[in-house]
């Protein structure tokens, strides 16, 4: 069993977002009990290449910190226009 924490960045994950609090809460519950029940916890970022604003390197790219992984846990980012 694997949890899939998908495109939870810092440009993303801000107050604008519907519902905010409650997201923030489901999601930090839903990793606190995977990690509890030792699942895999493995974070997606997405890159919107270089034209856009979520680019690798940038301080909005990053996981939001209410949702930091923690050592072990693998963050994998996917492209835009990537075939993979």
């Amino acid at each position: 069993m694997v949890l899939l924490v998908v495109d939870t960045q810092k440009l993303i994950t801000t107050e604008k977002l519907y519902n905010f609090d409650m997201f923030v809460s489901n999601v930090k519950t839903l990793i606190g009990k995977a990690r509890e029940q030792q699942i895999e916890v493995i974070y997606i970022r997405h890159d919107d290449g270089e034209n856009g604003d979520l680019i690798k390197g940038t301080e909005g790219f990053e996981i939001y910190e209410g949702f930091k992984p923690v050592e072990g846990e693998q963050i994998f980012d996917k492209k835009v226009n990537s075939p993979f």
